[in-house]
């Protein structure tokens, strides 16, 4: 898988050291929208996650081998400057709570709202020039956790980002 992350390379002239750094990726525009500096784009948030259950079955061994392949993924997203947030969640759904004030009350109960096998592991959120990107990017995350990664873009906001 081939990056469209740009880069800049630069030579210290006194100590003649070479080094590459990733070009910045985006700036702010009026009324916060963030735009693609290499593609002169507008940027989307997307989101990429797994549920739990896709994760499967695996060593110990197996899982400590994934860990730094993820962690430079993240490494490499923060580099590019698209990295938004990325976490694990607790594996266990029956430690959730769910607060829910459709009876015109607040309520709190323990628990998931509905209980499905189906349930959320983690995700990452990356600000990207285009769904090109964010599939590259999930692409890398697949191949590094070694389990299958959902993609969604989330809806523009009114008025832009803000920060």
């Amino acid at each position: 898988m081939t990056s469209s992350v740009p880069f800049l390379l630069h030579v210290d002239e006194a100590t003649s050291l070479v080094s590459i750094r990733a070009a910045p990726v985006r700036r702010k525009e009026e009324g916060g929208h963030q735009r693609c500096v290499a593609l002169g784009q507008d940027m989307s948030e997307y989101l990429i996650y797994f549920n739990q259950p896709w994760v499967g079955e695996h060593t110990e061994t197996w899982f400590k081998e994934r860990g730094p392949l993820a962690k430079a993924v993240v490494h490499a997203m923060k580099a590019a400057g698209v990295y938004v947030f990325a976490g694990g969640l607790e594996e266990d759904p029956d430690a959730a709570f769910t607060a829910d004030a459709t009876r015109g009350t607040l309520r709190f109960t323990d628990g998931p709202y509905v209980r499905n096998p189906q349930f959320l592991g983690g995700f990452t959120v990356i600000d990207v020039a285009d769904e090109q990107a964010a599939r590259q990017w999930a692409g890398k995350l697949a191949e590094a956790c070694g389990w299958p990664q959902e993609v969604r873009r989330f809806k523009p906001r009114p008025g832009g980002r803000t920060e």
